[in-house]
């Protein structure tokens, strides 16, 4: 098995997810922020699919490169959920000032789900590296937060593609070896033969 950014490998890493996945004892988390670009959506999740598996979908509202509700992309996060994966929130707090957090969330989830026609119950922090993140008493009841430095981390392992590179070496590595991890990919990096299928 050779360790790179093509479908084969995610299909490789997806087969042995799937053997490894026991809830109850052993759980692999999977989800993807979908930052740029909104290439290998379906592919990434039809893989996933077939090996049984499900995988969160974070969406941006303010993404320069994408309309997040064009018909098209309400259609394709549909398509999503009919696999068996989830819609969630990729918000960004610097959007706002502090006392706009909460309500910002509250207002994007509702939009989100009016859209999709089901509950978004799931939110990630766009880039919380670089502008951080937001203390968890400004997520609404109900919502689960997904960033590194939230509640809903602790005691798992969690490794990240950001930036196009695994900065603990590559996902397959690390299968096997920990009881509980969250495994974040953005499938934009991802690609059939070369990156140059994306950008």
């Amino acid at each position: 098995m050779t360790c790179n950014f093509t479908f084969k490998h995610y299909d490789e890493c997806m087969q042995i997810c799937s053997l490894l996945h026991f809830p109850g004892t052993s759980s692999i988390e999977l989800i993807h922020d979908i930052d740029s670009a909104e290439e290998n959506l379906l592919e990434i999740g039809q893989m996933e699919a077939n090996w049984g598996l499900s995988a969160k979908y974070f969406i941006r509202i303010h993404a320069k490169q994408y309309n997040p509700f064009s018909l098209k992309n309400i259609n394709m996060y549909k398509k999503l959920i009919e696999l068996g994966h989830e819609i969630g929130l990729h918000f960004e707090p610097n959007f706002y000032e502090k006392g706009q957090i909460r309500e910002a969330i509250e207002k994007q989830v509702s939009l989100f789900s009016f859209e999709l026609g089901t509950p978004v119950k799931l939110i990630s922090l766009h880039e919380p590296a670089r502008f951080g993140t937001i203390d968890e008493s400004f997520v609404p009841e109900g919502l689960t937060l997904y960033c590194y430095t939230s509640e809903h981390y602790k005691g798992k392992k969690y490794i990240s593609d950001s930036g196009g590179r695994w900065r603990e070496g590559c996902m397959c590595n690390h299968l096997g070896k920990h009881d509980k991890m969250i495994i974040l990919t953005h499938p934009w990096w991802w690609f059939e033969k070369n990156s140059a299928e994306n950008y």
